[in-house]
């Protein structure tokens, strides 16, 4: 992932988390922290490519859950 890319979507989910973390269980938050916190650390890196994994992984996990929460997306399912 390009570096500016990188830091662009830290800043996204820095924004989701701060909207949302009242609605988010405890678990939900310390996952979107640790997530967050290493992101940062791979930003603040310099490097101009990152490989993100399966941090990327853990990333649209938590966007997912986030989702569902506030959109009850899952009644709307049934």
């Amino acid at each position: 992932m390009k570096h500016n890319v990188l830091k662009n979507s830290v800043a996204t989910l820095q924004k989701l988390r701060d909207v949302y973390h009242s609605q988010l269980d405890a678990g939900a938050l310390a996952e979107f922290d640790d997530v967050l916190q290493q992101l940062t650390r791979l930003a603040d890196a310099k490097k101009v490519d990152v490989s993100l994994g399966e941090l990327a992984l853990r990333g649209i996990r938590i966007i997912d859950n986030s989702l569902k929460l506030v959109t009850n997306l899952t009644d709307l399912m049934r």
